[in-house]
């Protein structure tokens, strides 16, 4: 069997096709390395502006989010007779994602302090961040009673004003380290509204 000759306006275009793709080739290449220089630059002038303060102010905020969804969600389970699954699943999410990004920020500026060897600053971060866990934790259990025994509201309650807890201390310890690098004048929350029932 014998191969078909490409003509020669056939050959011409199969090679402008072949050029043409690897034109591209190596524009997408060289365009890949673009952001690397791009994030090194952004680094060494990170200070300059105010890194720093997007990652506080912006972790602050999700905290309070986190906060405010947690005063809902617990809000609803002193009128709820059992809880629904859908409202599960929707405060999980979102409680979860607004800690989460909150600890993101909080990794910002822990790479901030080590940068300035602000020990201290980098323990108050530790402090914060374990109060998120507990945080966390709490929420878990909650959400583990919520999806095995949607009527026992009381328990559940329970579990939510632990975390509210944990958060009020997540964000006095937040608000204290704000202060300390004199970003505390724009209020970052509202500590000590969610007091464990006794």
């Amino acid at each position: 069997m014998t191969m078909p000759r490409l003509s020669v306006v056939s050959a011409r275009a199969l090679f402008r096709g072949v050029c043409c793709i690897a034109v591209g080739g190596l524009l997408v290449s060289s365009a890949a390395l673009l952001p690397a220089t791009a994030f090194a630059q952004r680094d060494a002038g990170a200070k300059a502006r105010g890194d720093f303060t997007f990652y506080a102010r912006s972790g602050g905020s999700h905290m309070n989010a986190a906060h405010a969804h947690a005063s809902h969600y617990h809000g609803y389970l002193g009128r709820a007779t059992t809880v629904s699954p859908r409202i599960v699943r929707m405060s999980g999410s979102t409680i979860n994602h607004h800690i989460d990004l909150t600890q993101q920020h909080l990794e910002g500026m822990r790479e901030h302090f080590e940068a300035k060897g602000d020990k201290e600053s980098l323990a108050a971060v530790d402090v914060i961040d374990k109060h998120l866990a507990d945080a966390k934790h709490h929420h878990a259990t909650a959400e583990s009673k919520a999806r095995t025994s949607p009527e026992d509201i009381a328990s559940i309650q329970e579990s939510v004003s632990e975390l509210r807890v944990s958060l009020d201390k997540a964000i006095s310890a937040y608000g204290a380290l704000l202060a300390k690098h004199d970003l505390d004048d724009e209020p970052v929350v509202k500590p000590g509204d969610a007091k464990a029932k006794e």
